[in-house]
């Protein structure tokens, strides 16, 4: 599947779809419910004086969310590889954060859930890039075999 074919037929295209929608729906909850956008994350406020803090968060997901579906409807597969494999570092660091300051350690598994999701996506990508290549160079031109 070359670049141009990759879209809407495509597993992976869904599942980056998937991150791109709950990053949008998480952005978008952390600015309309910042309170219940940041208990699930899994550190709830202290004060609610500091739900500007949780504004920056939302900032962060809103963006990834609107980068992801401009590179979607762009199609542009070797992108979204190099974003997704970067980005998980996000989960991660934010697991590592809930299991350090958090009273309630339960919310770190789906950050660990979606940094394990995006490296099966990056991989996959990164699969299909490869055969791709491959498949380009692999072409011969008419009248050379």
């Amino acid at each position: 599947m070359g670049k141009s074919e990759w879209g809407v037929k495509s597993a992976t295209f869904w599942m980056v779809g998937v991150i791109t929608l709950l990053m949008l729906y998480l952005g978008i909850r952390g600015f309309l419910q910042p309170e219940a956008a940041i208990r699930g994350y899994g550190i709830p406020l202290q004060d609610t004086a500091d739900k500007s803090l949780v504004y920056v968060k939302a900032d962060r997901d809103l963006f990834i969310g609107i980068f992801l579906l401009v590179l979607m409807i762009f199609r542009m597969r070797k992108a979204l590889l190099i974003g997704m494999l970067t980005s998980t570092i996000m989960p991660i660091l934010d697991a590592a954060l809930v299991l350090t300051y958090a009273t309630d350690k339960t919310p770190s598994w789906i950050h660990i859930v979606s940094a394990v999701y995006g490296f099966v996506i990056s991989w996959l990508l990164y699969r299909e890039e490869r055969h791709a290549r491959t498949t380009a160079n692999s072409v011969s031109l008419p009248g050379h075999s």
